[in-house]
């Protein structure tokens, strides 16, 4: 039997994500990318990983030439695969995620203060939203240690971890439910809070342009 080749990026859909890269990188209501090109990698990673392109355009960042996930999108895409998690304990000094695969517990993922000041992590994030922090250490840790394979079986880092990025988001969790949202920053800028309003109704034409052309 014939070994399987390696899987190419067909020309239709490497045509459709170019041209969803500069829609995007046009739109100016993604702040992290500098050109259509970013836009396109981001489309293309994510992909890879079976996520649709605005999910790619607002979860995945690229740092230090790597591609990075937000935490919520490592979330995501471990739920998307057969695993679950509960948030078993979340306040300003300690997250504890308990994972699970068809109601199996496969082990807990726990991210402390402590923990933070022994890996020299702090600055002002850590300093204003602690339990955000925490749970995307432990989330991410966790996703990584029991649902690697959720992940292509590589080393996904969150922006973070890599100690240089700066999205404009904040995550939150729902400490009854467990849900997941993201939400702008509330240290951002003043005027960077005001471009984004500003550009709340160009984002508002391309969904609904987007909607036209049944893009997900």
């Amino acid at each position: 039997e014939r070994p399987s080749e390696p899987r190419r990026l067909e020309p239709a859909p490497l045509e459709e994500a170019m041209t969803l890269g500069k829609v995007f990188a046009e739109s100016g209501f993604f702040l992290d990318i500098k050109g259509a090109a970013q836009a396109v990698t981001k489309i293309i990673a994510g992909r890879e990983m079976g996520i649709a392109p605005m999910a790619a355009m607002t979860g995945i960042f690229l740092v230090k030439g790597r591609v990075t996930l937000s935490a919520a999108l490592m979330a995501t895409i471990a739920k998307r695969n057969g695993y679950d998690y509960r948030v078993r304990t979340l306040t300003d000094t300690a997250c504890h995620i308990e994972f699970f695969q068809r109601s199996e517990s496969l082990g807990s993922s726990t991210f402390t203060l402590d923990d933070a000041r022994k890996a020299g992590l702090g600055g002002e994030n850590w300093n204003k939203y602690a339990r955000n922090m925490l749970w995307a250490r432990a989330m991410s840790n966790g996703v990584r240690w029991y649902c690697v394979d959720a992940l292509g079986g590589g080393a996904v880092y969150t922006p973070e971890e890599l100690e240089s990025a700066n999205p404009p988001v904040e995550t939150r969790v729902n400490e009854r439910t467990g849900e997941i949202s993201e939400h702008p920053r509330a240290d951002m800028p003043l005027a960077e809070d005001a471009r984004r309003g500003e550009l709340r109704a160009k984002w508002n034409a391309l969904r609904s342009e987007a909607t036209k052309h049944d893009i997900p």
